[in-house]
């Protein structure tokens, strides 16, 4: 395919971000980025210490002490902002970090995220939810079973991403490579999906579904591959061709 170059820097680009996302602390350091630079100036890294000190600990600013603001510091500069950096969510400039220009993830769910106006997620759900989501294979997955209206089996399903990670369709996949996914898709990628509450998964039955995520776009699922999902899922004999629906919100 000829967009297979830019289609897997996008795909690259998704899995860096969400991984960097994937950690409340880091999510709070954005977050303080954000508020403290609304307008693109930026913050001096020693404020932002200061103020990551006092929110991360629950207090107020003047009471954080030197020695909190300093271990805060190190940590910003080797473990936090490292991640966000290279995932394009931050830029540094000497002492100062901003905002891209061009954010990256700019809707509503990725806002929420931010703010912190969804209290109703705690920090472990937030963490399951990136984690998921920073593989291109569980997005593909995803986006597979989107467009299926009914539970498909582990084997439909796995014939499907393979044939999607090939460029293919299900019947020019070899039987051995379906089992090779599927087996990744058992032990790996299916129970983390289930644990982020991205599909419903029995896997006595070996069933599969999407069951909906108010907080998941479809552009972040469906930036792997320029195949309609449809197509890719359509060698699964349980489900009909007119019962296939995308649940995604648009």
């Amino acid at each position: 395919m000829s967009n297979s170059a830019s289609s897997g820097s996008a795909a690259a680009g998704h899995t860096d971000r969400f991984a960097a996302l994937a950690d409340a602390r880091r999510r709070t350091l954005l977050r303080l980025v954000h508020e403290r630079s609304p307008d693109g100036d930026g913050i001096g890294k020693d404020d932002l210490a200061a103020e990551f000190a006092a929110v991360t600990a629950d207090t107020r600013r003047h009471d954080v002490s030197a020695d909190d603001q300093q271990r805060a510091l190190v940590e910003l500069h080797h473990k936090l902002l490292p991640r966000l950096t290279d995932a394009g969510l931050l830029e540094t400039d000497d002492d100062v970090v901003r905002v891209p220009n061009e954010q990256l993830l700019d809707d509503t769910v990725f806002a929420d995220a931010l703010s912190g106006s969804n209290r109703d997620l705690e920090a472990t759900t937030l963490d399951a939810l990136f984690e998921a989501l920073a593989d291109e294979r569980r997005r593909r997955t995803l986006a597979i079973l989107g467009d299926r209206y009914q539970p498909v089996t582990t084997a439909a399903l796995a014939r499907a991403v393979a044939a999607a990670e090939a460029d293919a369709v299900g019947h020019e996949v070899t039987q051995d490579r379906v089992d090779e996914v599927r087996t990744a898709l058992v032990h790996v990628h299916l129970p983390l999906l289930h644990e982020a509450t991205l599909i419903g998964y029995d896997d006595e039955s070996g069933r599969v579904s999407y069951e909906g995520h108010p907080r998941v776009r479809t552009e972040w699922v469906r930036s792997t591959d320029g195949t309609p999902a449809i197509e890719t899922a359509s060698t699964d004999a349980d489900a009909a061709p007119d019962a296939r629906r995308s649940p995604f919100p648009l």
